[in-house]
Parts: C-alpha cells; sequence; structure tokens
C-alpha cells in the first residue's frame, strides 16, 4: 500500500537486515546514509537525439497513481500561445511540460501560469533553455480556472499536460517521475572489428523518494505492462559504486559495508536500460538487445513495492510532428 506517514517509513525499514542496522543510525525513524553513497548530481537534461521528441518524458494522466491523479488538460504546439482556460477542482496539481529543440544553443521555453482573470498575479513561471528536456512542477492551490500563456523560439514542438489530485488518498511518497524512451543507437568494433550496435541503452525510468523520510525500496519491482517484459527487481543492498562490477554479489563483496537498498529524502535514482550510471544508483536491466521503450506507441511502467501492490504508474505521450497525429 503506498507509504503515506512517518510511522509506515518506520515500518517499512524494518524489513532491513539487524546486521545492516547496526551500521546505521536513527533520523526520521529510518536510515542514515552511509558515507560511501556518492551525492546525487542535480538534474541534467538527458542526452538529446536528433528525432527526440518534446513529449517523450511526459507521465500519462489517465488513472495515474491508482487513479489519484486526473488529467485535467493536455496542451501542444510550436510556437508562442495562450491557452484555453482549464479548471482545477483540488487543492495540489501538477504539470508536466517537455520541448524537443531543433536548435539548441537557440532554444528557449518560458512557461507563465495564471489564474483566471489575474493576470497580474502569476501563479507560477517555468524556463529552460538548450536541449530537449522535460519536467514535473507541482503546484498547491486550486478550486479555480487557470491558463497558460507559453513563449517559445527553436522548438520543433512542445508539450504540457495537466494532472489534477481528485482525492484526498494519500500517495507513496517515492514515484516513478521521468521516462527516456528515445535513446541513442550507437555502433562499436569488438576486438575482431566487427560491428555492432547497442540500440538505445541510455535509456532510463527515473524514481524519486519525494517525502522527509527514508524509504526502503529492496524486493520492489519495475515492470513494463505493456509488453509485460523485462521486469527489474531491486536487490538487498545498493550498488557498488564502481561501474565495472556487473553481477550484484561482485558489487556488494567490493562494498564495505554494504549498504541498503534504500531511497535518501528527496533522492532520485535511474533505472538504465544497458548502460551503469554509478552517479545515479548504478541500477540497469542489462537489457542487451535494447531499445525497450516503443518510439512509436507508449509503453508504461509500473513500480511495486515488496508486497506487489502498485505504488506508481507512468508513461508518455508522442507529439504531433509534421501533421501527424499524436499517440494516446
Amino acid at each position: 500500500m503506498p507509504l503515506t506517514s512517518a510511522s509506515r517509513c518506520v515500518s517499512s525499514l524494518l524489513t532491513v537486515p539487524a546486521l545492516l542496522l547496526a551500521s546505521s543510525v536513527v533520523a526520521c525513524g529510518l536510515l542514515a546514509p552511509s558515507p560511501q553513497v556518492p551525492a546525487t548530481p542535480p538534474a541534467q537534461p538527458p542526452p538529446s537525439a536528433e528525432s527526440q521528441s518534446p513529449e517523450q518524458l511526459l507521465p500519462v494522466g489517465e488513472d495515474a497513481d491508482g487513479g489519484e491523479w486526473k488529467t485535467a488538460e493536455t496542451f501542444t504546439g510550436e510556437g508562442n500561445e495562450t491557452t484555453p482556460l482549464f479548471h482545477i477542482s483540488g487543492t495540489k496539481w501538477r504539470i508536466t511540460w517537455a520541448i524537443d529543440a531543433e536548435y539548441p544553443e537557440y532554444a528557449a521555453f518560458d512557461l507563465f501560469i495564471y489564474p483566471e482573470g489575474r493576470q497580474s498575479t502569476l501563479t507560477k513561471k517555468i524556463s529552460h533553455s538548450g536541449d530537449s528536456y522535460s519536467d514535473t512542477v507541482y503546484i498547491y492551490e486550486g478550486g479555480q480556472e487557470y491558463y497558460f500563456k507559453v513563449f517559445a523560439a527553436n522548438l520543433r514542438g512542445w508539450a504540457i499536460r495537466v494532472e489534477d489530485y481528485a482525492t484526498d488518498a494519500s500517495l507513496s511518497p517515492v514515484q516513478i517521475t521521468r521516462i527516456y524512451y528515445k535513446g541513442r543507437a550507437i555502433a562499436e568494433a569488438d576486438e575482431d572489428e566487427k560491428i555492432y550496435s547497442e540500440i538505445e541503452a541510455d535509456e532510463f525510468v527515473e524514481i524519486k523518494n519525494q517525502g522527509d523520510c527514508w524509504q526502503n525500496i529492496a524486493g520492489w519491482k519495475l515492470k513494463i505492462v505493456s509488453q509485460g517484459s523485462p521486469s527489474f527487481i531491486f536487490p538487498a543492498h545498493m550498488p557498488c559504486s564502481c561501474s565495472w562490477y556487473v553481477d550484484w554479489e561482485d558489487c556488494v563483496e567490493h562494498c564495505h559495508p554494504p549498504r541498503p537498498c534504500a531511497l535518501a529524502p528527496h533522492q532520485s535514482i535511474r533505472v538504465y536500460t544497458g548502460e551503469v550510471h554509478p552517479e545515479s544508483g548504478g541500477f540497469c536491466l542489462y537489457y542487451e538487445p535494447g531499445d525497450i521503450w516503443d518510439n512509436e506507441v507508449p509503453d508504461t511502467a509500473v513500480l511495486y513495492d515488496s508486497g506487489g501492490e502498485e505504488v506508481s504508474r507512468r508513461s508518455y505521450i508522442i507529439p504531433p510532428r509534421n501533421g501527424t497525429p499524436k499517440s494516446e
């Protein structure tokens, strides 16, 4: 079930083996980080492919997170635009935006959020320049009509999805926050000079602990439900910070002491298709065929806790391009 309180934080981490608890201290009732855990760097835009789609990272809104979040509106465009009004019924909502930069060195995107009839009262401003990128922003007000003013330059397209928090039910603080589905196809040569390709090995799913307590994710499963496979089960210990250890057991042997698989407050990690990135957790599916995420028809990722309960669900939408209709 979703974790919503400090008491549940405590309960979830009591499952960590006693030998690990001996090296931890109590903070908010949970495990303290080991000094060996690499600091999570500031979020950077993912590598951009030439054909990057602006909506590639947008979570799907319909019945997301077990039906708690509801899509209020989706807007797409290429240049400057003032959107029609949309209604927010709850007191919390979120905006997920994405851009596809045609000329990254000149690309710019500014999003201004206003309540109806009050252009002088700015609710939020979002700005980005450079490569194709996406992000999710939470707003803690509502109960009225809103609209967007978009200023865009040198973009192939932009997309904005608005989701309203429709109920009072709480969510797990651990959520899938981003999906990067369209990566690079890299051709390389082995020792025999045979050419082979790594197909979009840099795809990833990003998961974040949005709460203020440590969260134990050992035994949790990340699954691509649209295809049924592959799936990833989080191990009992965090991967070693050295990227050359591929096998989980070898990795643990070279980490002293082993660190429990737990997320610090506001920590983000990524699960890559075929690459190991220690700075974002070191998690990888090691899926040799690569190209897990469909570039034409959106897939869906679901995160389950160790008891098999769904705690988060995300997908993406593919934007219209050259007059073609968008995929839903």
